[in-house]
């Protein structure tokens, strides 16, 4: 089970497999004499044209090899690296027998890269990649310990990590992942999962203080990947970010693990009653701390005073960072989408194909594809002056949605079906205008879905952004919890009297198209899909956590083959790579360009027909 944890713990980091670990490449600008230690202006490569600026600080009295702290700052903001604004910490290391290398983040870095792509920026990209700042950051770390063992100061065997805040989290991630962290103390940055959804903490928080959580752990899980190494935390009870509750059941649980593992004196919560913030107790107390799990040391008088440097004399590249820096390139470098290889042969393509599909259901839709029982239905009053009739279906638990369902009064035989997936803002009378040729023929049932959290009224941009990175935290997007409810709607659909259950087509319009789409992948029972104006990647929607990893959308296009995929109004395209699969099928009639939704659903895939019907 902890194997397991970790490798999905590296993967939710974007660390699986490792990056190669590409030369340094590392240099010191200059090193400054405070008299009892040095500070060397350090940058090196963690990937290559990535660069990563610190400062290294080191005592001057050492008796052999001295062990190590990497520190990793918060978000504290200065044209010279966030690392000018952490410098007592590492002054305080020094002076009491420490090595100590304060790292920028690349958030408030001498070269730009950014942590907030979701939460400020809009790059949705990053949760379809499966893609976390804290990826990079604890890459950061890992390869400044790698420079650390080439530094002939240094014990490589004695390596501490702490920080505050989002270097909380740094610390918090690396320890689990790198054994080489013999002992961690993350200072205010630990909570639930549970505990931050409750107090909607996502709306003060970076985008780096969480992995893409598709394996679905819990900050618990990531302490016992920790544990039995040494680890000390701290938090205020007035600390909004990491609510008490969260804390404190983390506590409970981790200081029971440690309990069986016979070691309950390695692990210790410090609570302090603060905010969010620094304290010189809490640096003392993280020394103290490393000193007994690091030095073997008893209590000791600490030198605790400091006298800051001018931030501009710590800066490594004195304000001419290299212009070639590919930090803000991050998300491409460690998760690059994978090329469309159209395959020469049908048994290729079923390889690929089989492969993709597990990757699909195991990792980026865990839930059950296809739900054991038909949902419940509840019919409502018809529509005022309208031939649809409301109906609410339960998709999940305590979960309801909006639909609507038109039908021809009589039927002589079993009817196609045609599930309309709704987009946000999308109003009833657009889509009717869409399905006027199927309402004049009234040859079919159409219903139309309302997925959660989409409605004729448009959601506010920062609701929808809240609830897209709530439901990360629990392995989820806005738009794979509508996926479930298109799929539990098509169950619902098939159940209706009169309707051929294999004669089911789903259509969206925009990313709608993309769920409706993926509506056909995940349920081969689905006989067509129509995708209207679809985006042509992922990048642009739907979102789903780690999609990209996998496929892109015009490969998601051709796991439907050998049924059938129209585009209305014309085919982008990005798309004609899929034709190669439908053709490998001998089926390239089924991949196709549509004007009449009405013709899709009597089983036309061309435009011979004559206009008045």
């Amino acid at each position: 089970m902890r194997a397991r944890r970790l490798e999905e713990m590296r993967d939710s980091l974007g660390l699986l497999p490792w990056p190669a670990k590409s030369p340094l490449n590392a240099r010191v600008t200059k090193t400054i004499d405070k008299g009892d230690y040095t500070i060397e202006l350090v940058a090196f490569e963690s990937l290559p044209k990535v660069y990563v600026t610190a400062n290294l600080f080191l005592p001057k009295r050492r008796d052999g090899r001295v062990p190590a702290i990497v520190y990793v700052c918060g978000h504290a903001f200065s044209e010279h690296g966030n690392k000018t604004s952490y410098q007592r910490h590492g002054i305080s290391f020094a002076r009491n027998g420490y090595a100590a290398i304060i790292l920028d983040s690349i958030q408030t870095a001498e070269t730009f890269g950014t942590h907030h792509g979701v939460g400020r920026q809009r790059f949705m990209d990053w949760y379809s990649r499966a893609y976390t700042p804290a990826g990079i950051e604890v890459w950061n770390a890992i390869r400044a310990i790698d420079y650390l063992e080439t530094r002939a100061e240094i014990d490589p065997a004695r390596v501490g990590m702490t920080g505050r805040s989002g270097g909380a989290a740094m610390t918090w991630f690396t320890a689990a992942v790198d054994m080489r962290v013999k002992a961690a103390a993350p200072i205010m940055g630990i909570s639930t999962y549970a505990a931050n959804l409750e107090a909607d903490t996502q709306r003060g928080h970076c985008d780096c203080m969480f992995p893409i959580n598709f394996p679905r752990h819990d900050m618990l899980h990531q302490g016992a990947l920790i544990a039995p190494r040494p680890l000390l935390m701290a938090h205020g009870i007035k600390d909004a970010l990491f609510p008490v509750p969260g804390y404190r059941e983390f506590e409970r649980v981790i200081g029971g693990l440690y309990q069986s593992y016979g070691h309950p004196e390695r692990f210790r919560n410090i609570e302090v009653d603060t905010g969010h913030a620094d304290s010189d107790y809490l640096r003392e107390e993280a020394i103290r701390f490393f000193d007994r799990h690091l030095l073997g040391q008893p209590e000791r008088q600490l030198e605790m005073r400091y006298e800051n440097t001018p931030e501009s004399e710590l800066a490594v590249f004195g304000g001419s960072p290299p212009r070639d820096s590919m930090n803000h390139l991050a998300h491409e470098l460690l998760l690059p989408i994978p090329e469309f290889e159209r395959p020469l042969v049908l048994a290729e393509w079923e390889l690929r194909r089989t492969k993709l599909m597990n990757a699909l259901r195991e990792k980026v839709f865990p839930a059950p594809a296809q739900p054991a029982s038909t949902p419940m239905v509840r019919r409502l009053a018809p529509v005022d002056r309208q031939p649809w009739r409301e109906i609410e279906i339960d998709t999940d638990e305590d979960v309801t949605v909006r639909a609507f369902i038109r039908r021809p009064g009589k039927a002589e035989k079993p009817l196609p079906a045609l599930l309309y997936v709704a987009s946000e803002s999308e109003e009833l009378r657009d889509i009717d205008g869409i399905l006027s040729a199927a309402h004049r023929r009234n040859a079919s049932v159409r219903m139309v879905l309302y997925p959660r959290a989409t409605s004729p009224a448009r959601l506010r941009r920062t609701h929808s952004l809240g609830l897209l990175r709530n439901a990360m935290h629990i392995g989820h997007t806005l738009d794979s919890l509508r996926l479930h409810d298109v799929l539990r709607a098509v169950e619902a659909l098939r159940a209706e009297p009169g309707v051929d259950p294999a004669r089911i087509m789903v259509a969206g319009d925009g990313v709608a198209a993309g769920l409706a789409l993926y509506a056909a992948i995940l349920d081969e029972r689905i006989e067509q899909a129509a995708l209207i104006n679809p985006p042509s990647s992922h990048q642009d929607g739907p979102i789903f956590l780690g999609i990209l990893r996998h496929l892109d959308l015009p490969e998601a296009v051709a796991l439907v083959a050998p049924r059938r995929v129209s585009f209305y109004s014309r085919i982008p395209e990005a798309f004609e790579p899929a034709r190669t699969i439908f053709e490998l099928y001998g089926r390239p009639e089924r991949l196709f360009l549509t004007m009449h939704l009405e013709g899709l659903l009597e089983g036309l895939d061309h435009h011979g027909f004559a206009s008045g019907n």
